[in-house]
């Protein structure tokens, strides 16, 4: 199917038979916001509305009017942020170390997502805040929102089926012997400490390369990619291997050389579902990390 979004309106050209609830679940709408869709006559074929199991012939056109009724509860922060990518569907902030993503139900006011809210509110973009992963407070570099909630369900299924690629800047401590290497150890909860995360056969597998770029007397410079999204992953296989992240004091030790674990989220890749293309948004090493350079 061919699918163009402007102003909000996501226009589908088919081309093969299904009805229009089939379409739907496609896109992964559950059956709440199915009804939603069809009880706010917000979905039409050739521009007539009709039930949620009509047939769709090919080369009809379905209009879907993607604009929410969900009010956003969190306080703008009006400040400039780091875009590195936007267009209708989707905004990537470089977000700035010492910084959490959203409220940890302590720190309500001052996250990135209430700088985004004020983003929005500023913008005139009609939509909830809704980032599709996280970093740590202290992690540094890309983090994606999703404008339009009637995708997110999709974009939530692409980050768990890893096809949306994050690659990470890391400096760790010591030399690296290996050029190249992968790491795969399962990580569970710390049954000692709530904050950390651990190496256990009994947890979730996660699997991490890890390429060394270059070696300094006291600590190496290294790109990482994820092949999981476990929680801490990086951390924890780091500190697995005997070379924690410089700076990290939680599975590491403080450093005198960086103020923060020295983490950067540096490239996101992933397949535009309208635009029907690869993005891939790379972003540079902050100034505290370039320092260690």
């Amino acid at each position: 199917m061919k699918l163009n979004l402007n102003n909000y309106i996501l226009s589908i050209k088919i081309n093969e038979q299904m009805d229009l609830n089939t379409l739907l679940t496609f896109f992964i709408q559950s059956k709440k916001n199915k009804y939603l869709l069809f009880q706010e006559n917000r979905i039409k074929v050739n521009n007539q509305v009709f039930k949620i199991n009509h047939n769709l012939d090919i080369n009809d056109i379905v209009e879907i009017d993607l604009h929410s009724n969900v009010i956003e509860q969190i306080k703008p922060e009006f400040t400039t942020l780091d875009i590195c990518y936007e267009d209708e569907l989707f905004l990537i902030v470089n977000k700035p170390p010492h910084l959490l993503v959203h409220s940890d139900g302590v720190e309500t006011q001052h996250t990135l997502s209430n700088q985004v809210q004020g983003y929005y509110i500023s913008n005139n973009i009609p939509f909830p805040v809704r980032p599709i992963h996280r970093l740590d407070k202290d992690t540094s570099g890309l983090v994606l929102f999703c404008k339009i909630p009637f995708f997110q369900p999709m974009l939530d299924k692409m980050l768990s089926e890893k096809q949306i690629y994050r690659e990470y800047d890391a400096f760790v401590e010591g030399k690296i012997k290996q050029k190249n290497q992968f790491i795969e150890l399962s990580i569970a909860r710390d049954r000692h400490n709530a904050k950390k995360m651990r190496i256990s056969k009994n947890g979730k597998y996660a699997k991490t390369q890890i390429t060394c770029i270059k070696k300094y007397p006291t600590y190496t410079f290294i790109h990482v990619k994820l092949y999981t999204g476990r929680t801490h992953q990086i951390r924890v296989h780091s500190q697995a291997m005997q070379h924690p992240l410089l700076g990290d004091e939680l599975y590491g030790n403080p450093s005198n050389k960086i103020s923060r674990l020295a983490l950067h989220a540096s490239t996101l890749k992933f397949f535009h579902p309208i635009q029907q293309i690869e993005v891939s948004v790379h972003c540079p090493l902050p100034k505290d990390m370039k320092k260690l350079l």
